[in-house]
C-alpha cells in the first residue's frame, strides 16, 4: 500500500475552488526528510557493492519489470490517501530472492515509470520509494537473519517457509507504520480514519505479500511455474475494487464526508445502543448561510470550494468518534455519540465561529471570501426519542437560527415554526472587492464587439508532418545528426571503459531527477541537468553518452510529447554534445596536470558542451524558420556561455570529489543543484508576477486612452454645435452675434 500519489486526493478531497495544492505540514516536512535521511544512509553501502558482476541480474530484471508493470497499469485508489496495487507481489518475492545491492533498485524502477508518466508531486512519489525501498531492505534482513540463505533446498521446505512468513510480516508492518505516520502528521488522518490496521487492509496486503512467497518458491523450483503464480493476479486486481466500490457507496465525493445514506445507517445503530445502555446522544444539523448568493457572484465552483473548506473545518474540530455527514445541497449532519446537550451546543458553537474566521481562496476572486453556518442542536432523550423526530427537531433548530439572523446555534424546541427564514438578506461576510470583479467582467464584456458572443475554440488535434515531411537543409540535418550521435553513442558503450555500475547509475537518476524538475517556460524549459551530464563525462567518459541522453529526452518527450523527429535529434545531439565534453576530460586525464587537469578540463568541457548543444540546435531553428543560424545563436543561446563554464567547473570538482569519497560526492552534490533550481523557480515566479503587472497596467493605461479619446471627441462634436450656433446667429446681425458670443463666453467659463 502506497500514499496515493496526486494532490487533489492528498488532500483528501478535490478542492475545485482551490488556487493551489495543499503542500506538507512542518511535522510533515520533518518526518519526510527523516525517512529520506534514513533511506539514504541504508542504500549507500549496498549501492557501493554494485557492479557488473553482482548475482542475480535475471531475476531483479524479471522482478523489476513486473513490478513496474503492475505500478504502472494502477492500483484501486480510495478516498482515504491510499492505493492498493499487486506490486508488493514482486517486492516481497526480490526481498528474499535478490542480494541487497539489487534490491535498493527495486523501490525506484518500482515506481519511476509511473512518476513520469503521471508526474505526480515530488515529495509524494519520493516518500513512496523511500517507504518501500525500507520495507523490502527490512524484509530481506529478516528473512537472512531466520534462513540464513536464500536457496530453498538448503534451508529446508519448513524454516524457509518460516522466514518468508516473518519476512511478509515485517514487510506489511513496517509499510503501514510509515504510511500511517505520514498520513497523520500531514494530513490530519488518525490511523483509525485510515482503516490502515482494519483487519480487512491488513488482510488484503498480507495475501498479496504472502503471494509473493509463493512467486520466489516458483522461482527456485521451476522458472516457468512463475506464469501460473502471475495469473491469479488479474483476478486479484479486480477485486481489491471491492474496497473501493464500499467507500464510494457512503462517502461524498464532493466533500470527503460521509453521504446521507451511511449516516442514517449510523444513526439507527448509534440511537440503538444509547437506547441500550441508557447513554446521551446528540444530533447537529448545519446549514451553510446563502449558498445561492455565492453560487451566483462567484459561480458554483466557488460554492464546491467553500463547502470543502466546511468539511475541513468539521474534520478539525470533531472528535475522533464523531461522525460528519453531508446530508444534501448545502445541509450537513454531525452525530455526537456520548454527548449532551450542552456539550453539542459548545462543539457547535466552536465550529460555527472556526468557519466565521476561516477565509476561502477561490480563483474568481482577487481576495479570499468569508461565509457562516447556522445550526441547530438536538439530543436523545430529551428532544426525541428515535431517529425521524430527531433530525426533524435538529432541521426546525436551524430554521429558527436563520430567521433570527443566521450564524448562530440554537436548541431543538417544540414550538411550531411560524414562518420561513428571509432568503433576501445580503451575503454575510463576503470580500470586498466583488464590485472590483464585477467592474472586471463589465470591461471585458464592453471591448468585445457588438453581436459577437464569447465561445471557447473547439478542441482540435495537429499532426505533425511525418519524419522526412521537412525542409531539405533541415531534414540533411536531422538524418546527419541522427546517424553521428547514435553511431557516436553505440561505439562508447562498447568501448567504453568504465565497470563502475552503481556510480553510473546514481548519476542517471541525478540527470533525470534534474530533467524531471525542469522549470517549463514559454519555449521550452530550463534545469541545471547540464551539471550531472557533465560530471556523467568526468567519471565514466563515452560509455554513459547514449544512456544519459536517451534519459534526458525520454522525459522531456514524456513531458512534452514531441514529434518524432525531434526525440531524434535530441537524443543525438544531446549524446554528441556529451561526447565532445568527454573527450576534453580524456585530453584533461591523460595530461600530468593531475587534479588541476581536471578541474581546468571541466571548465573547457562545459564550454564544448555548450558549443555543440547550442550550435546544433542554433542551425535547426535557423533551418526551420529560414534565419541566419549565426542570428539565431546570439539571440537566444549566447547568453548561456557563462553558466555552462560554471556548470563544467562544478563537474570536474564533483567529479573530483568522486574519486575521493565515492557515492556521497554526488549526494552532496545534489544539495547546491536543489537549491539553483529552487533560485530559477524563485526568479521565474518574480518574472511571471512582473509580467502580469505590466500587463494589467497596459490594459489600464488602454482603458483610459479609450477614455480620453471618447472625452476629446465629444468636446469636438459640443465644439462644432457651438461654432454653428454662432454662425447662424451671425448671419442674424451684429446685435444678435454679440449676445451669443457673451452667452457662450459665460458657458464656457
Amino acid at each position: 500500500m502506497s500514499a496515493v500519489a496526486g494532490e487533489a486526493q492528498l488532500a483528501g478531497v478535490a478542492s475545485p475552488g482551490a488556487a493551489k495544492p495543499p503542500g506538507l505540514s512542518r511535522p510533515a516536512k520533518f518526518y519526510f526528510a527523516l525517512v529520506a535521511t534514513v533511506t539514504l544512509g541504508v542504500v549507500v553501502s549496498p549501492l557501493a557493492r554494485l557492479d557488473a558482476g553482482t548475482r542475480g541480474w535475471p531475476t531483479f530484471l524479471v522482478l523489476a519489470a513486473c513490478a513496474a508493470a503492475a505500478q504502472l497499469v494502477g492500483g484501486v485508489t480510495t478516498t482515504r490517501n491510499q492505493s492498493y496495487n499487486t506490486s508488493s507481489v514482486f517486492l516481497v518475492a526480490g526481498a528474499i530472492l535478490l542480494p541487497p545491492p539489487l534490491l535498493v533498485l527495486l523501490g525506484l524502477v518500482q515506481h519511476l515509470p509511473e512518476w513520469l508518466k503521471m508526474r505526480y508531486a515530488w515529495y509524494i512519489q519520493t516518500f513512496n520509494i523511500c517507504n518501500f525501498t525500507l520495507d523490502v531492505l527490512a524484509a530481506s534482513a529478516t528473512f537472512k537473519l531466520a534462513a540464513g540463505n536464500s536457496s530453498l533446498a538448503a534451508v529446508g521446505h519448513a524454516r524457509w517457509a518460516g522466514a518468508a512468513l516473518a519476512a511478509c510480516l515485517v514487510f506489511v508492518a513496517l509499510n503501514h507504520s510509515l504510511l500511517a505516520t505520514m498520513l497523520y502528521l500531514g494530513r490530519g488522518h488518525y490511523p483509525r480514519e485510515t482503516g490502515l490496521f482494519s483487519a480487512e487492509s491488513l488482510a488484503t496486503d498480507l495475501v498479496l505479500a504472502a503471494l509473493g512467497i509463493a512467486i520466489s518458491a516458483f522461482w527456485q523450483l521451476n522458472p516457468w511455474l512463475i506464469l501460473f503464480g502471475v495469473a491469479p493476479l488479474a483476478l486479484i486486481h479486480r477485486s481489491l475494487h471491492v474496497p473501493q466500490l464500499q467507500e464510494q457507496a457512503r462517502v461524498d465525493p464532493k466533500t470527503g464526508l460521509f453521504n446521507a445514506r451511511h449516516f442514517f445507517a449510523a444513526l439507527t445503530e448509534e440511537l440503538s445502543r444509547a437506547q441500550r445502555f441508557d447513554r446521551p446522544l446528540a444530533l447537529i444539523m448545519a446549514d451553510l448561510d446563502l449558498l445561492r448568493d455565492i453560487n451566483n457572484t462567484y459561480g458554483h465552483l466557488a460554492g464546491d470550494a467553500v463547502l470543502g473548506g466546511i468539511a475541513d473545518v468539521f474534520r478539525s474540530e470533531l472528535r475522533h468518534y464523531d461522525l460528519p455527514a453531508r446530508f444534501g445541497g448545502e445541509e450537513f449532519a454531525l452525530l455526537l455519540p456520548e454527548t449532551t446537550p450542552e456539550e453539542a451546543h459548545e462543539i457547535a458553537d466552536r465550529i460555527r465561529r472556526a468557519v466565521a474566521v476561516r477565509e476561502f481562496e477561490i480563483e474568481t476572486s482577487s481576495e479570499p471570501i468569508r461565509a457562516t453556518i447556522s445550526m441547530g442542536v438536538a439530543a436523545y432523550p430529551r428532544d426525541a426519542k428515535d431517529q425521524n423526530e430527531l433530525v426533524h427537531r435538529a432541521d426546525l433548530a436551524v430554521y429558527r437560527a436563520k430567521l433570527q439572523g443566521r450564524n448562530r446555534v440554537l436548541f431543538a424546541s417544540p414550538e411550531p415554526l411560524s414562518e420561513r427564514p428571509d432568503r433576501r438578506n445580503p451575503l454575510v461576510a463576503v470580500a470586498a472587492t466583488t464590485e472590483v470583479v464585477r467592474a472586471a467582467a463589465r470591461r471585458a464584456d464592453a471591448r468585445r464587439p457588438v453581436g459577437v458572443e464569447r465561445r471557447q475554440p473547439f478542441p482540435t488535434t495537429t499532426r505533425g508532418p511525418r519524419f522526412l515531411d521537412l525542409p531539405s537543409p533541415l531534414a540533411a540535418l536531422v538524418l546527419a545528426v541522427a546517424a553521428a550521435g547514435v553511431t557516436g553513442g553505440a561505439l562508447g558503450v562498447v568501448y567504453g571503459g568504465t565497470t563502475h555500475l552503481a556510480g553510473l547509475l546514481a548519476v542517471v537518476g541525478l540527470v533525470g531527477i534534474g530533467q524531471i524538475l525542469a522549470l517549463e517556460v514559454k519555449h521550452g524549459s530550463i534545469s541545471v541537468v547540464s551539471v550531472g551530464a557533465i560530471t556523467g563525462a568526468a567519471l565514466f567518459g563515452a560509455r554513459a553518452a547514449l544512456l544519459l541522453a536517451a534519459i534526458q529526452a525520454i522525459i522531456e518527450w514524456i513531458a512534452r510529447r514531441a514529434p518524432l523527429r525531434r526525440f531524434v535529434f535530441n537524443i543525438s545531439m544531446l549524446t554528441l554534445a556529451f561526447l565532445a565534453a568527454a573527450g576534453v576530460f580524456a585530453a584533461a586525464q591523460a595530461s600530468t596536470l593531475g587534479d588541476t587537469g581536471l578541474v581546468l578540463g571541466g571548465i573547457v568541457a562545459g564550454l564544448a558542451y555548450f558549443v555543440v548543444d547550442s550550435g546544433l540546435l542554433s542551425l535547426a531553428l535557423a533551418f526551420e524558420g529560414r534565419q541566419r543560424a549565426a542570428a539565431v545563436w546570439t539571440e537566444r543561446f549566447a547568453w548561456l556561455a557563462g553558466h555552462y563554464l560554471g556548470y563544467g567547473l562544478l563537474g570536474g570538482v564533483v567529479a573530483l570529489a568522486y574519486h575521493a569519497v565515492g557515492l556521497y560526492a554526488l549526494l552532496v552534490a545534489a544539495v547546491p543543484l536543489l537549491l539553483m533550481r529552487r533560485t530559477q523557480a524563485d526568479c521565474l515566479a518574480h518574472t511571471q508576477r512582473s509580467a502580469e503587472q505590466l500587463r494589467e497596467a497596459a490594459e489600464t493605461i488602454q482603458s483610459q486612452n479609450v477614455s480620453l479619446e471618447r472625452a476629446k471627441k465629444l468636446l469636438r462634436e459640443r465644439s462644432t454645435a457651438m461654432d454653428g450656433l454662432s454662425a447662424s446667429v451671425d448671419a442674424r446681425g451684429p446685435h444678435a452675434a454679440r449676445l451669443a458670443s457673451s452667452a457662450s463666453r459665460t458657458r464656457c467659463s
